[in-house]
This record gives C-alpha cells, sequence and structure tokens, in this order.
C-alpha cells in the first residue's frame, strides 16, 4: 500500500528555481511507495514559475499546492537582517492551521538537497515532541547571539531548515499563538527570527537527529566525530549561511546542487544568475572590498572634502558647492543601483564583516575624515558648533 508523505515551503518568486532543485532531489531519492504532497506557501510566486513547479518533468506521481497567506498577519513580526535569508521564512509558524487535517509534516529551506530517500526521516516517531531537528553547526557564531535569547544554558540550539513536526500537538497545544508572541516578545534580539522563535517556543519538547539529515557543508563543526558522521551517510545537503552554491560554484558539494538543477524547466535561468553574482563576487572580494565599500560611504566622501581645505584654503569658498555636489552624486548613484537591484536582486552586496578586509574598513570608520562627514550628515545646520568636540573626541580616541 502507498503512503503519503506531506512536505512544506515557504517562499517568493527569487527562490523558484532553487525550490525546483529540491523538488527534483527529493523525487529522484524517494522510494517509489510513498506519494510526495508539495505544500508552497506562497510568498509572490509568478504564474509562470507555478506552472513551472507544477509540471516538473520527473516520471512519477506527485502532487503540488501553493497556499496564500493573509501576510497582514506578519507586519508586526521582526524580518531577518541576513540577507540571504527571506522574510517569507516567518510564514512557517502558520503551518499546524494551513492543514487542519494533517499530523505531521516536513518542513525544509530550499537551499538544500535530498540526496537521500527521505522517507526515512519521515517514519521517525515524534508523538511525544513537537518537533525534530538537528543541533546547529555554527557554534562560532551561536556564542554571539544564542546565549543572549532565553533558552537554558546547556540546551543544544537546532538549525530548521530541515524539521519534522508534530502538526498534531502544536494544534493541541496551541502553539502557532505561542510563535507570535514569542517572535513579537523577543525582537529585539532575534538574529534568524523564525529559527530563533522556534528554539524559543519548542526547546522542551525538541528530538534531536542525525546529522544526516541536515549536513551542513559550509558551516563549522563541533567536532571532526559529528563531521564524519554528517558525510558518511548524508540524506540531505543543506547550504546553511550566505555561500549558496547557485552564488558560489566551489562551495563544497556544489556539484549535488547543480546536478539536480539541470534536471529543471529553471536551468538556463539559474546559470546565467550564478555567472552574473560570480562576476560580481569575485569584484567585490577584490576591487569593491570592504575598504573600497566603506570609502564609497556619503560619510567618507563629504568628510575627505572637508579636509582637503587643510592643503588648498581657497578651496573654502567654494566647499559648500562642493559639498552639494557630493551629496547629490551620490543620491544620484545609489537610486540608480536600486533600480537595478529590482530587476537583478542577486547584485545585492554582502554584508561588510564577510570580507577578508572587515578589519581594516572599521578602521577607517574612525577616520576623522569619516566621523566629520558623518556629523554634516546628521548636524547640517549645526556643523560648525560641534566640530571642535568631535575633533576632541577623536583626538581622546586616537
Amino acid at each position: 500500500m502507498r503512503k503519503n508523505i506531506h512536505i512544506f515551503f515557504t517562499i517568493n518568486d527569487v527562490y523558484s528555481g532553487y525550490l525546483s532543485a529540491c523538488m527534483i532531489s527529493i523525487l529522484d531519492s524517494l522510494d517509489r511507495d510513498y506519494i510526495p504532497y508539495f505544500y508552497i506557501i506562497d510568498g509572490g510566486i509568478s504564474e509562470k514559475n507555478k506552472n513551472k513547479l507544477k509540471f516538473l518533468n520527473i516520471g512519477r506521481e506527485f502532487y503540488v499546492e501553493f497556499i496564500a497567506v493573509n501576510q497582514d498577519l506578519f507586519k508586526n513580526l521582526p524580518n531577518s537582517s541576513q540577507s540571504h535569508i527571506s522574510n517569507e521564512t516567518n510564514y512557517r509558524f502558520l503551518v499546524s492551521t494551513i492543514k487542519p487535517n494533517l499530523d505531521k509534516c516536513i518542513f525544509l529551506d530550499v537551499d538544500l538537497v535530498a540526496v537521500g530517500d527521505i522517507s526515512k526521516l519521515w517514519e521517525i516517531c515524534i508523538d511525544d515532541y513537537y518537533m525534530a531537528a538537528v543541533s546547529d553547526q555554527a557554534p562560532l557564531h551561536s556564542e554571539s547571539w544564542t546565549l543572549k535569547l532565553p533558552l537554558p544554558y546547556d540546551y543544544l540550539y537546532v538549525n530548521t531548515g530541515v524539521t519534522l513536526i508534530n502538526l498534531k500537538k502544536w494544534r493541541e497545544d496551541n502553539i502557532q499563538e505561542l510563535l507570535f508572541q514569542n517572535s513579537a516578545q523577543y525582537a529585539e534580539i532575534l538574529q534568524f527570527p523564525d529559527q530563533d522563535t522556534l528554539n524559543i517556543t519548542l526547546y522542551k519538547k525538541i528530538k534531536y537527529l542525525s546529522h544526516i539529515y541536515n549536513a551542513m557543508p559550509v558551516q563549522t563543526y563541533y567536532n571532526e566525530k559529528q563531521k564524519q558522521e554528517a558525510f558518511s551517510n548524508p540524506q540531505i545537503i543543506h547550504w546553511a549561511g550566505y555561500k549558496k552554491p547557485w552564488k558560489f560554484p566551489d562551495a563544497p558539494y556544489a556539484e549535488m546542487f547543480w546536478h539536480y538543477a539541470r534536471q529543471t524547466p529553471f536551468y538556463e535561468e539559474i546559470l546565467f544568475k550564478n555567472i552574473t553574482q560570480n562576476s560580481l563576487n569575485i569584484i567585490q572580494n577584490s576591487i569593491q572590498g570592504a575598504v573600497e565599500r566603506v570609502k564609497a560611504h556619503l560619510s567618507y566622501k563629504l568628510g575627505k572634502e572637508i579636509l582637503s581645505v587643510k592643503e588648498n584654503k581657497l578651496k573654502v569658498l567654494i566647499l559648500p558647492f562642493a559639498l552639494i555636489l557630493i551629496y547629490v552624486k551620490h543620491k544620484i548613484s545609489n537610486l540608480i543601483f536600486k533600480l537595478i537591484l529590482i530587476s537583478n536582486p542577486n547584485l545585492k552586496s554582502l554584508p561588510l564583516n564577510h570580507y577578508s578586509d572587515y578589519q581594516e574598513a572599521l578602521k577607517i570608520q574612525n577616520y576623522l575624515s569619516y566621523k566629520l562627514g558623518n556629523l554634516l550628515i546628521k548636524h547640517p545646520f549645526s556643523f560648525v558648533f560641534r566640530i571642535a568636540r568631535v575633533y576632541r573626541e577623536w583626538r581622546k580616541g586616537r
């Protein structure tokens, strides 16, 4: 007798192609005794891409359903500050009420592929738990933010990119309401809003899965034993973090993603975006590093022009006009770049701390030029009266 397996995702239109690779990988590896039902919580997917996802040419039975949500429910919830995380991830809070007839589901991020049979994950018993997940493998980062969360000190924080959820128990204990409450209550300390909130809300009843179900090749593992466990026989490979295989073809195990991407109707589109992004990465990491980006800040440009008066006293006569010109050119440049981003979101720059020269960039922000420029932006009308104090503070901090 064939069994149904219920798998949820939440995406916007940008992630449609990556979702298709994930779905193909699941369909390719899943035991034929199972019929997969894919539920895609819709964060703005185009009809064209919906049709592509519905009719993947894989040669087996499967079903796809797109689910609209009331976005007003999330307007007061925090969004992620991480550029690689879309705000649609919060939609998973609704999973227990979207399909009230289901008792269990698998919820997945789309930056992963199933290289093993996902039915093995499905058959794990979680009757006494809210959720099953793998402990997070970013301890260096965990020290900087998870200790701020209202969690026991010895609690093992989990990564929610791969979760097996007990929907029945969520409904019995009104977990959906608790998720919304905690997300709002702890908004100021959440770095990964949906994941942090799930940990805070469910930590007392989380079942820990083997690392094979969420093997994260671009993360730092706690020890060699855990790394060996994850990659000795990985069932799911998850590129958690900003280093996605479609952006970085040299990312570990990227060939697994591209193996499935080639089988999707999105392949040419993904490939084109990858070429564009890879070219941008080369530029960002060589020519346009963190130092160059900070030097492109308006504060630095204005401050540098102000200090240039020291070398040529006559420039003070045209300084106001020079500063206005710098300001206008900067704003126009930013506007043009924002318009370009609308047509190609992949051109969005990486966070400064991802560059090798990040520490040097921080030093520039302490330059007198940067501080004077920043002062002018914040206090244009009282600038001349505040210069002396800023200069004294800068001298004191040298």
